[in-house]
Order: structure tokens, then C-alpha cells, then sequence
């Protein structure tokens, strides 16, 4: 499994607005095409500095269509998210490969 994992470092005031749309917009959209799946959105904890951190985790099964992906959809949604907040969200994305535990 392919993970695209990406930070977005939000600023206080518009959190709330950031989390509404992000729900309502973006993932739909991210997972219309059912390239990638199993979204998660998370806040993350303790990091606090100007504002609030929260990660985004999609799933796709290869990375070749992780990269399909991030190229028919997920410039499109970057383009969006600068386009309704500007310069109130900064982010930036990895992909991971998932290594299976076995304990």
C-alpha cells in the first residue's frame, strides 16, 4: 500500500473553516475517480506554533496510481486549497510505501 501523506499548516482563525471544507470539497473530490482511498485527516498534537497542524493520508494500492492521481486530481485540489485560503495554509506532501508488521 502507497501513502500520500500531506502537512498543512493552518492558522488559527480559519481552522474550523479549513476542517468544513476539507470535508465537504476536497475529499469527495480527492476519491471521486477511486484512485486513491481510505482518507484520514488528523490533527496533530503538541504543535501549536501560530496555528494549528493537521495531516491528510490517502491510500492507493501502487504508486504508479498515486502519481496518476497527482496528476489528474491532486494539483487541481493544491490549486483549489491556495485558491479559497491563500497564504493562511502551507503544506507539504510525501508518499510512503506501508511495510507490513508482523509481531
Amino acid at each position: 500500500m502507497i501513502i500520500c501523506n500531506t502537512t498543512y499548516h493552518v492558522e488559527c482563525s480559519i481552522s474550523g473553516e479549513f476542517i468544513d471544507w476539507m470535508k465537504q470539497e476536497f475529499l469527495p473530490r480527492a476519491i471521486e475517480k477511486g484512485l486513491v482511498s481510505n482518507p484520514r485527516l488528523m490533527r496533530l498534537m503538541g504543535h501549536n506554533e501560530g496555528g494549528a497542524c493537521f495531516a491528510l493520508q490517502l491510500q492507493a494500492f501502487s504508486l504508479k496510481l498515486l502519481q496518476q492521481w497527482n496528476q489528474e486530481v491532486g494539483k487541481a485540489l493544491h490549486q483549489a486549497i491556495i485558491d479559497r485560503f491563500g497564504d493562511k495554509v502551507a503544506g507539504f506532501t510525501t508518499f510512503m510505501e506501508e511495510i507490513p508488521l508482523k509481531c
